[in-house]
């Protein structure tokens, strides 16, 4: 039976906005939200490949397409109470004086606001929507690569941007990521972010992973680390029992609810 073009019009429309809502989904997963079989979903994936707006990745589709601002918005909204707990809990690691990378998203942008309770840090991020929390601050020091804003999530881009962060050694790292599967990997969705993280987590002492609840067992396009080089993570609730115990074994220290 030959599906109707609106009907397939509309399924493609909805697709879309899973992936983009996702940064990354498997097959099944977007299957099992659009109530249709994988390989229809297959078939949709290689027509938003054709239009530039998705990419197919072994078994899942990585969203390539600029990302909407709505969505940015709705990634704001979600898990704000839980952003808090993690945002209050990391304040308080951090001493006052000390030297802090702070990544991007709506997580950090949560721990840019705990960290008002700090005096004296001296911070470098590539947020300039984190930098401006800490405006009014005479004690902070706060530096930020050149380069221009993304303004949908005010991330700011260059070329140059890593060999900036790479200055700089740094007593705590704080990053975030797009999800970190049940055997520890963590994957981020855009590798601009990851390589700019990757070089604070070089210079840094103590590397400490925000994470709330809904990124773990989600997935990302690119792979930042594993979780055996986080010292410290910080979340909103219990890590399951494989993470747990994969915690332990790499002496990574959990500070959750």
């Amino acid at each position: 039976m030959t599906t109707a073009p609106g009907k397939k019009e509309t399924r493609h429309r909805a697709l879309s906005r899973i992936v983009e809502e996702h940064g990354h989904i498997s097959l099944a997963e977007a299957a099992a939200q659009l109530g249709v079989s994988v390989q229809t979903v297959r078939r949709d994936a290689l027509e938003l490949e054709r239009q530039g707006g998705a990419r197919r990745t072994h078994g899942g589709i990585a969203f390539t397409g600029a990302l909407d601002r709505g969505v940015y918005q709705q990634r704001r909204r979600t898990q704000t109470a839980e952003k808090k707990i993690i945002a209050d809990r990391i304040a308080d690691l951090i001493p006052d004086g000390a030297t802090v990378f702070l990544d991007i998203g709506t997580t950090c942008e949560a721990v840019a606001l705990g960290l008002l309770e700090r005096r004296n840090l001296k911070i470098v991020t590539y947020s300039i929507r984190s930098a401006m929390l800490f405006d009014g601050r005479e004690d902070f020091t706060v530096a930020i690569p050149g380069g221009v804003v993304r303004h949908i999530d005010g991330a700011i881009i260059g070329l140059g941007a890593a060999d900036f962060i790479a200055q700089f050694k740094f007593d705590y790292a704080i990053i975030a990521v797009s999800g970190m599967d049940l055997q520890g990997c963590l994957r981020d969705d855009d590798d601009f972010e990851v390589q700019r993280v990757r070089t604070a987590m070089e210079q840094a002492c103590n590397i400490v992973l925000a994470l709330t609840s809904n990124k773990i067992g989600s997935d990302g396009l690119v792979k930042l680390c594993d979780l055996r080089e986080i010292d410290i993570i910080v979340t909103n609730d219990r890590l399951p029992p494989p993470l747990s115990a994969l915690a332990t074994e790499s002496d990574v220290k959990v500070v959750s609810h």
